[in-house]
């Protein structure tokens, strides 16, 4: 259960660490940029390190809680019959297709760039690379969870909305 629990919200954590620290990284380089006269050279490494991991982890973490953006404007038209089978095909059959390439291709890119270090401060971009394959885990977990359950209504929901009712449709 405790397992079950860190798997809910480390996607969480992680984003919110990085989107924080990003923060403060560009809010403190600027001071020292244009205050003390003496830049950060680390700063914009580190930034675009930790925004591929806000990226990557962070679709796992607005995944789970199905709002991811999206269009569906002409969606919402359809009879709710063609309405829940398009969403069941963006949300199952998409997100599973997206995971699983994350997996695979973030861990390909992981091994092609073992020899690869940044610039400035010679961080292994494994490290930074890592967040690929773990955000495809982390979003491939919680679509498995969702199915397990068969929590149909995460399917049909609208993005970032809970339905009561049919009123959305039509």
């Amino acid at each position: 259960m405790k397992i079950r629990s860190m798997f809910e919200k480390i996607d969480d954590v992680i984003a919110t660490a990085a989107l924080s620290l990003i923060i403060v990284i560009i809010a403190s380089n600027v001071f020292f940029r244009f205050v003390l006269s003496q830049p950060l050279t680390w700063s914009e490494e580190v930034s675009l390190a930790l925004f591929v991991w806000l990226t990557f982890i962070g679709v796992s973490a607005v995944m789970k809680r199905n709002e991811h953006v999206g269009i569906d404007y002409f969606i919402r038209k359809l009879p709710k019959e063609w309405f829940q089978f398009i969403q069941w095909v963006r949300w199952g059959v998409l997100t599973l297709v997206t995971s699983v390439v994350f997996i695979y291709w973030g861990f390909l890119l992981m091994i092609n760039t073992h020899w690869k270090v940044t610039p400035v401060l010679g961080i292994d971009f494994k490290l930074i690379y890592v967040a690929i394959p773990l955000g495809g885990v982390l979003a491939l977990y919680h679509l498995l969870t969702v199915a397990i359950k068969r929590d149909k209504s995460w399917f049909m929901q609208e993005e970032g909305a809970v339905q009561d009712d049919d009123s959305s449709h039509r």
